[in-house]
């Protein structure tokens, strides 16, 4: 198979799905990953890092991630694809830097199964004995039972995406239920306002706190799920409609959400019920940290309410699980279509109309993850940063495809584009920053060893592109420089994100601006119009009117 050939079954390899997804499945989609085990454990876990101001890192976090989102709108509705995050990259800056975005999004991707599954278990480990440590770290009966239950969503997956998006709306309506009604419920009773006035403070443990709190705590992980309507805008039945309307309003919905449930938290502590001074939120340890709202419903009374939060621990994270696990075999056939994987991995099932090889991989590579990071909380860090590091790409993509693509239609096109484009590049940059030393240094490992990945399948004669030839390298220099000047300044940043300190805050925080934006810019200089770009315009040149085709979208001869 050649480059072109490849470029061109990017182009049309959506087609053999197929077409069942409404704007409603779409935003439960986005919701489903959204409203997962992090809204049953993120709100304890950014309250140990940044007390009462916990609030302000979800408010911060969101309109980031907010902004992000937007971008992709646009992205979203103009080249709607399956796995569709994962080959912006490849579309706007040729192979080299596709290539180790799409990796680092399949990491983010492939691990997040894990990490739901670890919720259920965490969770369970309450009240069965053995399942898991009183710091939340999964024993080994508990590991098992979590790779069981991951075991029996792939088959939900293997089944098709009919069966699994509408099983995923109907488990989003109950997920959609229960943090509202534990909202509702929690402030009505015994809702202490003290809590947020304290003498350890408001900003209990410093700005950085604020900001670290967003990267590793949970809070862009519970965003993040946004993405689903992304990835899987090539089945759905109008997906340049629908896929902006549901990227959009579900980071509006979890935004709303999860800053109503930090709030609730924090005024439900019981410090005489858990045995911690007032004030010393980084103290809150056993069952606030493996059961956090349901520990607090039974210090409040309100059994009953602890109950539905137990069966909760069920029902959100194995959404999340359902979602994610075709996501991640998505990024799989979308790397594959883009030439680097093989034919193999792009193949899709005559009968369910699902990528079968993909999703067997992403099941044993997700099981993986469990022997590194075997709890919640060890594993979020990675997830969030892996994420958002592949949503660096998106503001420059975007001015990319302006400039190179403009015949191609926007049904949403972002307003204000030249100022949010560089704001959501900057803001990814940070939340990856904020994730510490040497967090930053682990993914960025993590991403290039995908290199050797790619140069297996290479060598092999699997992989179409070239990713070091000249337009494929000189259109990703910027990245590798990128990742190496992030590391670096990780390493010399502000102590409490684990570097030296010799940068400290909030200095460091304005040199992470200025390297952002010139890097943005660099990024933007260095895109190019791709074959696979190319190809889009003549495709969708050919079902416009001849009238339109010959004056230009914009009626302009």
């Amino acid at each position: 198979m050649t480059e072109q050939d490849t470029f061109v079954k990017s182009t049309t390899s959506d087609k053999r799905f197929r077409k069942e997804l409404t704007t409603i499945d779409l935003l439960f989609l986005s919701l489903g990953g959204i409203i997962g085990s992090g809204w049953l454990f993120a709100a304890a876990g950014a309250s140990m890092l940044a007390g009462p101001a916990a609030i302000l890192s979800w408010i911060i976090g969101g309109l980031i991630v907010l902004v992000i989102a937007l971008v992709y709108a646009e992205l979203g509705g103009m080249i709607p694809r399956s796995g569709a995050i994962v080959r912006y990259g490849q579309y706007s800056h040729g192979g080299l830097a596709g290539f180790l975005f799409g990796w680092a999004y399949f990491l983010s991707a492939v691990s997040v199964p894990a990490i739901e599954a670890e919720g259920v278990i965490t969770y369970a480990g309450t009240y069965v004995h053995g399942l898991v440590t009183s710091t939340g770290v999964l024993t080994a009966p508990g590991i098992v039972l979590a790779a069981l239950l991951m075991l029996g969503f792939f088959f939900l997956n293997y089944f098709g995406i009919k069966v699994m998006g509408k099983t995923n709306t109907g488990m989003t309506w109950w997920k959609l239920i229960i943090p509202s009604a534990t909202v509702a419920l929690l402030l009505a009773v015994h809702f202490n306002i003290s809590n947020f006035f304290l003498k350890t403070g408001f900003v209990t443990y410093g700005w950085s706190s604020v900001f670290e709190a967003i990267s590793i705590s949970g809070i862009v992980f519970s965003y993040l799920g946004f993405r689903q309507a992304l990835d899987y805008g090539g089945e759905a039945k109008n997906p340049q409609r629908s896929v902006p309307i549901a990227t959009v309003l579900s980071v509006i919905i979890g935004i709303a959400l999860y800053t109503l449930l930090q709030v609730v938290f924090i005024g439900q502590v019981n410090w005489t019920a858990v045995g911690v001074a007032p004030g010393q939120w980084a103290d809150l340890q056993g069952g606030v940290v493996t059961a956090p709202f349901a520990t607090l419903a039974s210090s409040a009374g309100m059994v009953f309410l602890a109950y539905f939060l137990f069966a909760d621990a069920y029902v959100s994270p194995s959404g999340t699980l359902n979602v994610y696990l075709g996501t991640s075999q998505r990024t799989l056939y979308g790397l594959a279509t883009l030439g680097y994987l093989g034919k193999s991995m792009s193949d899709v099932n005559a009968k369910t109309r699902v990528p079968i090889l993909p999703l067997i991989a992403s099941l044993i590579i997700g099981y993986i993850f469990f022997a590194p990071f075997p709890s919640w909380y060890k594993l979020v860090g990675f997830i969030s940063s892996s994420t958002v590091f592949t949503y660096i790409v998106g503001g420059s993509a975007l001015q990319v495809f302006r400039r190179e693509a403009s015949e191609l239609k926007r049904p949403f096109k972002l307003k204000g584009a030249s100022i949010l484009s560089p704001i959501a590049f900057v803001g990814a940059t940070l939340i990856v920053y904020w994730s510490g030393w040497p967090l930053v240094a682990y993914l960025v490992i993590a991403i290039l060893l995908g290199l050797l990945v790619y140069l297996v399948f290479y060598a092999a004669g699997k992989s179409a592109i070239n990713i070091f030839s000249g337009k494929h390298f000189k259109g990703g220099a910027w990245l590798l420089a990128y990742m190496g000047v992030i590391t670096l300044l990780s390493y010399f940043g502000e102590k409490p994100y684990g570097g030296t300190g010799l940068i400290p805050f909030p200095w460091d925080f304005l040199v992470m601006i200025v390297v952002a934006i010139a890097f943005y810019y660099w990024s933007v200089y260095s895109g190019f119009k791709t074959d696979e770009i190319t190809e889009i315009i003549e495709t969708n040149m050919q079902y416009l009117p001849s009238e339109e085709v010959a004056s230009g979208p914009a009626g302009k001869k």
